[in-house]
């Protein structure tokens, strides 16, 4: 390899190294560790923990689907639990006004705010 060459070929492995860094600080997700507490004034998408009371639970008429209001001392706010992210198993550990530690991501329905939940061991009694 000419002088040259080695040159181009040192400028474009920097240059790569340089693309990962940056994508990996500024474009990763949020790790877990930095979930935050839930309030009225949480983001549809943000991670988001939230302990409180349970107030009611419910299946949903179709899908299996369990459906939570929980009272956080702020507010009440629902917690979704889809089928597939364990919610049979999550109905079978809770009862009304347990208290509860819920991880999940904030998201939107029907103009109101809501909890999804993705796995059964992010709701934990306590």
């Amino acid at each position: 390899m000419e002088k040259e060459e080695k040159i181009v070929v040192i400028l474009l492995c920097m240059a790569l190294f340089s693309l990962v860094i940056a994508y990996t600080f500024f474009y990763s997700e949020i790790p877990a560790d930095e979930t935050m507490p839930f309030s009225s004034s949480s983001s549809p998408g943000d991670m988001v923990m939230l302990q409180g009371d349970i107030l009611t639970k419910r299946f949903t008429y179709s899908g299996d689907h369990l459906l939570m209001d929980v009272d956080y001392g702020s507010g009440v706010t629902k917690v979704f639990i889809p089928s597939d992210s364990g919610s049979k198993d999550v109905d079978s550990m809770i009862n009304v006004n347990d208290r509860v530690l819920i991880f999940g991501t904030v998201s939107e329905y029907e103009g109101e705010l809501e909890i999804v939940v993705h796995s059964s061991d992010d709701v934990t009694v306590i």
